[in-house]
This record gives structure tokens, C-alpha cells and sequence, in this order.
């Protein structure tokens, strides 16, 4: 029996081990789900702020290469234009040429004509005027193309980093992307160990609540063979007798008008507890306390509830011989003088309530699965 009682005492402390150890599992991955909700938040607001740099860079490329093609249009009028002016000062030099062999033809024909000769001039001169005027436009577009040249160099360059700078946010948010898919596999993963986690400490609590109903059903038993002849304490499942019905003043020898109500309840209380196996596997002790009122001296009361517990106690074993190695067993007496008094509403002591014998069970590991009651209790 001593070995039967060592392993259920066993059985609860590893259950309460257990238990233990599953809370503080569930409470780290609490903890560590956390974390990565928290990491995969931050992620996805630095990739969307990513997303949107990148939106706004690859909006002023477009813009930078609409102005460029713009500026490339532009470049190509006017080199049509230069090409149609060089075509024009080539076609004055071709009547350049033609106006001086037109003035060695007339020098010949007229030979000193002054009028002919000066119209000749001015016709001349103003060809080469026009010449130069067309040299000095020609060289304006020049130093135009020039800088459009350098111009469009620039913007080349511009272009160049812009779209190197989106291919690298491009790749960046490609890596952040594969980091957030990362995080919500690992995420899943968690979710899915802590809904293990869950679902098997809901079935240690279920274990544990059988093991803490002990105590319930061997109160509902006592609660149906005593019925309403006397009244149960429904936590403890202690009946108490008042020691005005049991004993006279400062007596502790049982009246005869009492023994045969108390055989009567006694014989119920024991039976439901000791001769059913059920139950009585599960009950450690049984306590028979006497208490009185604070009239008198700590020891002298001391003294005179302890022969009250021994006098019920002798009274079982006379009354009921054959189970007296149960008794032995399982009951003891004891004195507790005037601890525990019992209080009216105004918080002074009720004397004769206080006056009393308490008959109690202890059933086993009751300080372990008290620790689980509490821990189901959270």
C-alpha cells in the first residue's frame, strides 16, 4: 500500500511538473511569435516606403527621357538647318565664283567701264556680306550644338544613375520580398507548434481536473448516505457535533441521550469512507478534532479537548470492534483547545458554537492537488 501511495503521489508531481514546464513553453512561444509579428511588421512598412522611392524614381526617369527625346528632336531640326545654310553658303560661293569670272568677262568686254565696273562691286560686296553673315550664324549653331552636346551628356549620365539606382531598390526590395516570405513560413511554422503546444496543455489540464474531482465525489458520496440528517461542510467534507449535545460542561464523559444520534451519523460518515474501496483508496487520514470556547486557560482547555477527541474515538472503536484495524489505519484524535474559534457576524466569538467536535478527511497528495486547483484557477 505504501508503494501504491508513493506512485500516485509520483503520478501528481509529474503532473504538476508538466504543467509547469508547458506554461512556460507556451509563455516562451508567445514570446517568440512575437517577436517575428513585430519584425514582419517593420518589414513590410520599410518595403512599401522602398516601393514607393522607387515608384517616384522610375516616374522622373520617364519624365528625363521624355525631355531628352524632346531635346534629341530639337537637335535634329537644327541640324537641318545648319546642313540647309552650309548648302546656301556653298551655292554664294558657287555665285561668288561666277561674279568674278562675270568681272574678268566685263573688265575684257568693257575695258574701263566705271559704271559697269562699281555695280559689279556693290553686287560683290553685298555677296560677301552675306557670306559672313551666314559664317557668323553658321558658327552660332556651332557653339549651339556644342553645348546641346554637353547637355546631352549630362542627362545620358543622369539617366545612367537613375536607372542603376532603380535596379538597386529594385533588388533590394526582391531580397526583402524573399525575407517577409521567410519570416511568414517561420511565422506558420510557430503558429502551428503553439496551437500544438495548446492543444496538449488543455489535455494535461483535463487530467489534471480528474485528479482534483477526488475530492468532489467523495463529498457528494457522504452527501448522499448522510443525506440531510446532518449538515457537511461542502469544501472540506468535515460534520461537526456541538459539544452541548455531547458532553456537559467542562465533561468530557459522552451522554447517553447522544451516543445513539452519534453512532447513528458515525456509523454512515466511516462506512462511506473506509468500506467503500472506491473511495477509500483515495483517503489518507481521518481526524477527530475537540474544540471549546476561550473560558479558561490555553492547557486547561487543551487538555479538555483532547479527552473529548479520545472519548469519540473510544466510542467507535467500542461501538464498531470488527473495523478496528481501519481505525487504526486511518483515525486519530486531537485537541485543539480554543484555536479556530468561531465568530458571529460582529466578529466576537460564538462560545457555544466554538464548544464543538469536528470529524474531518484528509485525502492524498491534498497540498499537491490544492497547487493544481489554484494552477487551473489562472
Amino acid at each position: 500500500m505504501y508503494k501504491k501511495e508513493n506512485n500516485q503521489e509520483e503520478s501528481v508531481n509529474f503532473w504538476i511538473s508538466y504543467a509547469d514546464l508547458m506554461a512556460g513553453l507556451l509563455f516562451v512561444f508567445i514570446l517568440l511569435v512575437g517577436a517575428i509579428v513585430i519584425k514582419y511588421v517593420f518589414i513590410r512598412t520599410d518595403l512599401q516606403a522602398m516601393r514607393t522611392d522607387l515608384q517616384r524614381e522610375k516616374d522622373a526617369l520617364g519624365i528625363s527621357e521624355d525631355a531628352l527625346g524632346d531635346k534629341k528632336r530639337r537637335l535634329a531640326k537644327i541640324k537641318e538647318i545648319l546642313k540647309n545654310t552650309q548648302q546656301e553658303n556653298l551655292h554664294l560661293a558657287f555665285q561668288l565664283n561666277d561674279a568674278k569670272k562675270q568681272i574678268a568677262s566685263l573688265g575684257k568686254e568693257l575695258k574701263g567701264s566705271q559704271l559697269a565696273r562699281a555695280e559689279l562691286n556693290i553686287y560683290i560686296a553685298t555677296k560677301i556680306e552675306e557670306i559672313a553673315l551666314n559664317k557668323e550664324e553658321i558658327q552660332k549653331l556651332k557653339n549651339f550644338l556644342f553645348e546641346y552636346d554637353l547637355r546631352e551628356k549630362e542627362l545620358k549620365l543622369a539617366n545612367e544613375t537613375l536607372k542603376f539606382k532603380v535596379e538597386t531598390n529594385t533588388h533590394t526590395i526582391t531580397l526583402k520580398d524573399e525575407e517577409l516570405a521567410r519570416l511568414e513560413s517561420v511565422l506558420l511554422v510557430k503558429s502551428k507548434e503553439h496551437q500544438a503546444i495548446v492543444e496538449e496543455l488543455d489535455i494535461t489540464k483535463l487530467k489534471i481536473r480528474s485528479l482534483t474531482g477526488i475530492r468532489i465525489k467523495v463529498i457528494s458520496k457522504l452527501k448522499e448516505k448522510l443525506g440531510k440528517d446532518i449538515d457537511i461542510d461542502t469544501k472540506s467534507g468535515a460534520i461537526r457535533f456541538s459539544s452541548n449535545i455531547l458532553f456537559k460542561q467542562n465533561s468530557f464523559v459522552l451522554k447517553e441521550e447522544s451516543k445513539e444520534e452519534l453512532s447513528s451519523i458515525l456509523q454512515k460518515y466511516f462506512n462511506t469512507l473506509l468500506l467503500d474501496d472506491e473511495i477509500r483508496k483515495h483517503i489518507d487520514q481521518i481526524v477527530i478534532e475537540g474544540y471549546t470556547n476561550s473560558d479558561g486557560s490555553y492547557l486547561y482547555n487543551l487538555e479538555l479537548s483532547q479527552k473529548r477527541a479520545l472519548e469519540v474515538m473510544k466510542f467507535l472503536y467500542d461501538k464498531y470492534p470488527k473495523n478496528k484495524e481501519l481505525f487504526r489505519r486511518y483515525v486519530s484524535a486531537s485537541g485543539r483547545s480554543y484555536a479556530n474559534a468561531i465568530l458571529m457576524k460582529n466578529k466576537h466569538e460564538d462560545k457555544d458554537a466554538s464548544r464543538r467536535i469536528e470529524i474531518k478527511f484528509r485525502i492524498k497528495n491534498e497540498k499537491a492537488i490544492n497547487e493544481l486547483e489554484k494552477f487551473l484557477a489562472r
